[in-house]
């Protein structure tokens, strides 16, 4: 568009679209430029009503402020709040996750170490994953504890079973052992009784032999 034809101008105008499209690109090179004010420099640039150049911002999909299609700013709202919601719910995971970067004293390993071996005692594994549950930390973490503590844990059921074995077999070999100290005992004690018989036998004889 030429100077002479802006000046020439007055309202009720046809303009093309060509005409159209350069006004609303000027406004929103104003806006991005500084922010607001394209519409009233339009005006004043290319002697057209602010109501005309708003219907034809609005048709472009211009916000009239900002100079952005109003389809992405009203886009962009969403998308806002999501990622506010998404930072809220990520603080709110870091406020409710036992674990992250707490330190736990010795003691409070231990217990999380004593529980495991309890709970590998009875059920025979799954210890690791239950104290991971139930005190809402890591596997891994849960793992490194008893490494450094020297505790092993049954990795599964053939392990308890050799165990239970052992401990079957250990069981019995005390009762025998019992059984022979007590027969030990036994022996001890009548091999004095056939002493003392021996010793009244061996006294009784001598006296006889020496009345014959």
């Amino acid at each position: 568009m030429s100077s002479k034809s802006k000046k020439a101008k007055s309202l009720g105008v046809r303009y093309t679209p060509e005409q159209k499209k350069e006004i609303v690109e000027f406004v929103q090179q104003y806006n991005e430029a500084n922010g607001r004010g394209g519409q009233s420099a339009a005006v004043s640039k290319f002697k057209v009503t602010p109501i005309t150049i708003g219907a034809w911002l609005k048709a472009a999909g211009v916000s009239k402020k900002k100079g952005k299609p109003a389809k992405a700013a009203k886009a962009a709202k969403p998308a806002k709040a999501k990622k506010k919601a998404a930072k809220k719910a990520k603080g709110g995971a870091k406020k409710g996750t036992k674990g992250v970067g707490k330190r736990y004293s010795a003691a409070e390993k231990q217990e999380v170490i004593d529980f495991v071996n309890s709970y590998n005692a009875s059920n025979g594994r799954g210890g690791q994953s239950e104290a991971a549950r139930k005190f809402n930390i890591s596997i891994l973490t849960v793992s490194a504890w008893l490494k450094k503590s020297g505790n092993k844990v049954a990795k599964s059921g053939k392990a308890v079973a050799a165990a239970k074995s052992s401990a079957k077999v250990s069981s019995a070999l005390t009762a025998k052992v019992a059984s022979l100290i007590q027969m030990s005992d036994r022996i001890q004690k009548a091999e004095l009784e056939l002493a003392k018989l021996r010793a009244g036998y061996e006294s009784l004889k001598s006296s006889i032999k020496a009345v014959i």
